[in-house]
């Protein structure tokens, strides 16, 4: 029987407030599987639950088919790494990778053999003896991880162990940690608020909002396929436009805008007169080319253009609402725009994307 984790509507309540609601997904086991959302949508309540530090208020947790109720967090075959990683300054780098075995009685010849192992494994090898204040930032992750597979666990559970690292190094340490999943086959949880992380290193994501989950997909599925208005508007940057839905079929919806009508993809099959947001991404716009299709084309006053290396950021006004982004790359075909142009930039009717009006993200 594989070790595959389930949540069979799980839901977590303090008092009168609901931290989780009925929330089910089933983990393989080998996956690298994140939870992103804002601060506070219930993605940490998740993690504890699974570890054992806090019990369901309904539902069940089981891992190959059999439930963890009533199993003490230190009896789970589960490994947590902290945000702060939660490494013992006074003990030496193998005695914290070690630490995990001590508490279950492994004998001290084993326990310094999988230690070695571990330091190998995650290229600390023949930095055993060092303290953890002689460590790089990167390499007391690495150590973290040591000690958490160390106890040979069927899922890693990762509370945002990233955060506190500088951005090169942050960027460094996914492609590692998504390494050392691959060769370990462990069962990868992560916990994140940064899209970035989460879509880079995930089989799959489940995006998360107060208590729910919005949407479970691939990376490529949650950025450009978005289920609904909040996973549009916090999965990566987004332009957003308010109407109604002026015709419809199965496949796509022409939305009245300030820019006129516009056309996007309809996977939640809106109708006619329906209240609508239309998402299209700032990479989907580029200039439109003579006789473009009007309904795929916003035309406005240029408020800015912004170099940033690899890409050109151009900034177009919208009457009463956020200006519209348009990047462009850097591959010399962008135009040299001056604020106060007036120009037209086009989108593919199939990479915009129509959903039924809803409360959107605020990080």
């Amino acid at each position: 029987m594989t070790s595959d984790l389930e949540l069979d509507r799980v839901a977590k309540l303090y008092g009168e407030v609901t931290a989780l609601h009925d929330v089910s997904v089933t983990i393989p086991e080998g996956e690298f599987f994140s939870f992103l959302g804002p601060s506070g949508c219930g993605k940490t309540t998740v993690l504890r639950l699974i570890s054992g530090f806090i019990d369901p208020s309904a539902g069940d947790i089981r891992l190959g088919g059999r439930t963890l109720a009533g199993i003490a967090p230190h009896r789970r075959p589960t490994a947590l790494i902290f945000q702060n990683l939660a490494l013992f300054p006074l003990m030496s780098v193998a005695d914290n990778v070690a630490f995990g075995l001590t508490v279950r009685g492994v004998p001290l010849a084993e326990r310094r053999r999988r230690a070695a192992d571990m330091l190998e494994f995650v290229a600390l090898g023949g930095f055993g003896d060092r303290r953890i204040e002689e460590l790089s930032g990167g390499q007391r992750q690495r150590v973290a991880i040591a000690r958490a597979l160390a106890v040979e666990p069927a899922v890693l559970l990762l509370d945002e162990p990233l955060s506190a690292l500088d951005l090169k190094l942050r960027q460094h340490m996914r492609s590692e940690l998504r390494a050392m999943q691959r060769r370990s086959g462990v069962t990868f949880i992560y916990i994140t608020h940064d899209q970035g992380e989460a879509l880079a290193m995930s089989d799959r994501v489940a995006v998360m909002s107060e208590g729910r989950i919005e949407q479970i997909g691939s990376s490529e599925d949650v950025y450009n396929r978005p289920a609904t208005a909040f996973v549009a508007s916090f999965v990566g940057e987004n332009n957003m436009l308010r109407g109604r839905v002026d015709a419809a079929d199965a496949s796509c919806a022409v939305v009245a805008t300030p820019f006129g009508p516009l056309r996007g993809g309809n996977p939640a099959g809106l109708r006619t007169g329906d209240d609508a947001m239309l998402f299209v991404r700032p990479e989907r716009l580029r200039p439109a080319a003579i006789g473009a299709d009007a309904q795929t084309v916003i035309e406005s006053r240029v408020t800015s253009q912004v170099f940033e290396g690899s890409v050109v950021n151009v900034t177009l006004e919208r009457p009463g609402g956020r200006d519209i982004v348009v990047t462009l790359s850097n591959d010399g075909s962008a135009p040299k725009l001056t604020p106060g142009d007036r120009r037209r930039f086009a989108f593919d009717a199939r990479e915009a994307i129509v959903l039924p009006a809803a409360t959107l993200a605020h990080e």
